[in-house]
């Protein structure tokens, strides 16, 4: 009978490439699963560039691959909302100022859905705060290298 010697390097690569394998999914399964903490800091970001009129820094919060939604609007890629806000910024005041309340957080090591209510308030003419704006937003978040990222939003109106 003619059997063949097991070849080392097939069992070498075999073992290298269950190891790889195993580290990719173990680096995924050790992330912290997101607390309302880290979702509230990722907003307070959102709300400081926003107040500074700053797209690249509002935009940071978001991964690349993300898929915005508002009611009533066309979804927005990544780059679109980018886009938007250096319009917004390059042609308007941004008078109004944003306040967010993280709600609900439903995490696991590699994802968080987090529930909020953002309020957007502005000066009415007497020089007093007036709530022109209330949004639910359902954030889906993932960690990346860079800490959590927004990769889906949707928006809609609730009554103020």
């Amino acid at each position: 009978m003619n059997q063949q010697e097991p070849r080392p390097y097939r069992t070498a690569i075999a073992i290298l490439g269950l190891l790889a394998v195993m580290g990719l999914m173990s680096r995924s399964m050790a992330a912290e699963p997101m607390a309302l903490k880290d979702a509230n800091a990722v907003f307070k970001q959102w709300i400081a560039a926003y107040t500074a009129r700053d797209a690249e820094k509002i935009m940071s919060v978001f991964d690349k691959t993300l898929i915005y939604s508002t009611q009533g609007d066309a979804d927005q890629t990544y780059a679109e909302l980018k886009k938007s806000y250096q319009d917004f910024f390059a042609t308007k005041s941004a008078p109004s100022k944003w306040k967010a309340i993280a709600k609900e957080i439903h995490a696991q090591a590699g994802m968080a859905v987090v529930v909020s209510i953002w309020e957007q308030s502005q000066k009415d003419d007497s020089g007093h705060d007036e709530l022109v704006a209330r949004l639910r937003s359902i954030d889906i978040f993932r960690p990346t290298k860079a800490g959590w990222k927004i990769v889906r939003t949707i928006n809609y109106s609730e009554p103020n």
